[in-house]
């Protein structure tokens, strides 16, 4: 189970799909699932940095996605609908070197087959470090015949 759950805005992951090991490994704190201002933090450790200290572009990255991958999913699976990442673009305007990173993210679109976001990554001071957009396809949830 993720850290996190149970906490105001963080669901209890009701779809029956494997939980992620990813997430764990990165160390990702859930802290609100809803499609209109979805947020995960992730802590800055030394198996998370680059070479020169920064945190590492893919570890950002991933938390973009995980967090619009997650919120998706839980709003479409009632409706027999699962989530996967279909493209991302970051921007990286400063790095983060300490604390944590915090994703914060708003649906722009929901349309029956994609969901597109805009994402934004700070710093523990609150300071804008990244940017982005995530398409999200959204398709039937494969049957386990």
């Amino acid at each position: 189970m993720c850290e996190g759950v149970g906490s105001p805005g963080v669901s209890d992951d009701p779809y029956p799909a494997p939980p992620s090991d990813y997430a764990a490994l990165l160390g990702t704190e859930w802290l609100d699932d809803d499609p209109d201002h979805a947020r995960a933090r992730v802590a800055i450790r030394d198996d998370l940095r680059q070479p020169f200290g920064l945190m590492h572009g893919g570890v950002l990255s991933s938390l973009v996605e995980s967090v619009c991958s997650r919120a998706t999913a839980l709003a479409v699976f009632d409706e027999g609908m699962a989530a996967m990442g279909q493209s991302i673009n970051v921007s990286f305007i400063r790095p983060i070197t300490a604390g944590h990173a915090e994703v914060r993210a708003r649906a722009r679109h929901r349309g029956r087959t994609t969901w597109v976001w805009e994402a934004e990554a700070l710093d523990a001071e609150q300071r804008l470090c990244a940017l982005a957009q995530m398409t999200i396809a959204i398709r039937p949830i494969p049957r386990s015949d």
